[in-house]
């Protein structure tokens, strides 16, 4: 059920503002606003209040508002060159009209995280040494090893994971340098281009070194029946050393029905006390099923929240839309060109309701961050210069006030035509491709 409200939420929102945006520039500059439509025709039901009908229509991945004297996907024609209609605005009115859709999406996201970052403070992971490395990634291929501490990404010095995350984002296509300290020694790391050309790339593959300590109990598990508490740190087990999280799980996962002593650190007192790991069926990476021990806790959240002033959190918040906006960009950049595959980039409904789903459980928060980031993705894909969607339009007007000449309205009701079928295609492809990533 909560995967079912999530994408209801999400979508909800996203289409509203995203149409709101189209609405107000719409009323603002005197054009008639016929419908008001979450999803795409055919009309479902609805009710009309003034001029306007506001309805749900049948197809529910997007929304649309209907401008009197505009063909639109209701491949309404009937223009009278009324001074209400939106044929009868000059250019640069119909461009912020159209326009107006994707700016509502980018304030959106804006407002979200600008509020998430002054309500909550900024997540900030205030460590730089590396806890796994994973293999056949291109952090390996560079030679980054587990405890390895990142100091530098070409010559900027780091000192928390977000700025290696980020700085190593910035850099890609061009040759990386890290500076990492290994045994008290610096060494330089180089990244060519050839391991940033291949799939994946954008993805280091490393992971921080988790401390551990113990975050959450999972009822029922050996860990709670054995009186492990939040907070506890595993310093050894069976006489082992535990340097962080991921020595411990090694441990752990090969040790299924084996009594164990732990040796844990609990207010300033080493305790020691027996746990049986529990024998539990895993599915790898490779699609193979093994089992592993688990004793049922997760490390506890290594995250610091930094307060931020109001002016600060709008920095922050503006620094990240725009950070994101561009990583989406990039992401198209590759699709086009071939270094990623349709498969692999694009989602869809089933895979944005997984997430959200995801999200949602994780809490509301992160939710509404998750709302951000869709709504600059919404906004990037409208404004593409593609059939139906706002680039579309954008085209065409332009087009228009460079010639001065309106475009035939048979060639933009064919041109709508071929851009819903396309978008139908699309829509068809996306789903196909949620299901096969999620559940194959």
């Amino acid at each position: 059920m909560i995967y079912l409200l999530s994408v209801i939420f999400v979508f909800s929102v996203l289409v509203f503002f995203h149409e709101l945006g189209h609405f107000l520039a719409a009323k603002l500059f005197g054009v008639r606003v016929e419908r008001f439509s979450i999803g795409y025709p055919p009309r479902l039901f609805g009710v009309k209040i003034g001029e306007t009908d506001y309805c749900i229509s049948a197809i529910p991945f997007g929304g649309y508002v209907k401008l009197a004297g505009m063909v639109d996907e209701s491949l309404d024609t009937e223009i009278k060159g009324e001074p209400w209609e939106f044929n009868s605005k000059p250019a640069w009115q119909k461009a912020i009209i159209i326009s107006a859709g994707v700016i509502m999406n980018v304030i959106l996201a804006i407002v979200i995280l600008v509020g998430i970052l002054y309500v909550k403070g900024e997540p900030v992971i205030p460590i730089t040494t590396v806890g796994y490395v994973q293999d056949g990634s291109v952090a390996q291929k560079a030679g980054l090893q587990r405890f390895d501490k990142i100091v530098a990404i070409n010559n900027q010095p780091v000192k928390t994971w977000n700025e290696i995350q980020q700085l190593y984002i910035a850099n890609l296509g061009k040759e990386i340098t890290f500076t990492v300290e290994r045994d008290s020694q610096l060494l330089k790391l180089v990244l060519s281009r050839d391991n940033l050309g291949e799939e994946g790339s954008e993805n280091l593959g490393i992971a921080p070194m988790i401390p551990a300590i113990v975050g959450d109990v999972v009822p029922g598990y050996p860990a709670e029946k054995a009186g492990l508490q939040k907070g506890d740190k595993i310093v050894a087990i069976n006489g082992q050393p535990i340097r962080d999280w991921m020595d411990m799980t090694d441990i752990v996962s090969k040790s299924a029905g084996k009594p164990m002593q732990f040796q844990i650190e609990r207010n300033g007192s080493l305790l020691t006390v027996e746990v049986t790991p529990k024998a539990v069926n895993e599915v790898g990476p490779d699609g193979e099923s093994k089992i592993v021990g688990k004793i049922g806790i997760s490390a506890i959240a290594f995250v610091e929240r930094r307060p931020l002033s109001f002016g600060q959190a709008l920095t922050k918040g503006w620094e990240q839309a725009k950070f994101t906006s561009a990583m989406m960009v990039k992401t198209l950049y590759w699709l086009v060109t071939g270094k990623k595959s349709a498969k692999e980039v694009i989602g869809g409904p089933i895979m944005i309701g997984k997430m959200a789903g995801d999200f949602a459980k994780t809490g509301f928060v992160n939710l509404l961050e998750l709302l951000a980031y869709l709504s600059l993705m919404l906004a990037i894909i409208n404004i593409l210069p593609l059939p139906v969607l706002d680039g579309g339009h954008l085209v065409m007007i332009i087009i228009e006030g460079i010639t001065g000449k309106p475009i035939p309205t048979k060639v933009k009701v064919a041109i709508q035509q071929v851009g819903m079928a396309l978008m139908l295609m699309l829509i068809l492809f996306v789903i196909y491709n949620d299901i096969s990533r999620i559940f194959f």
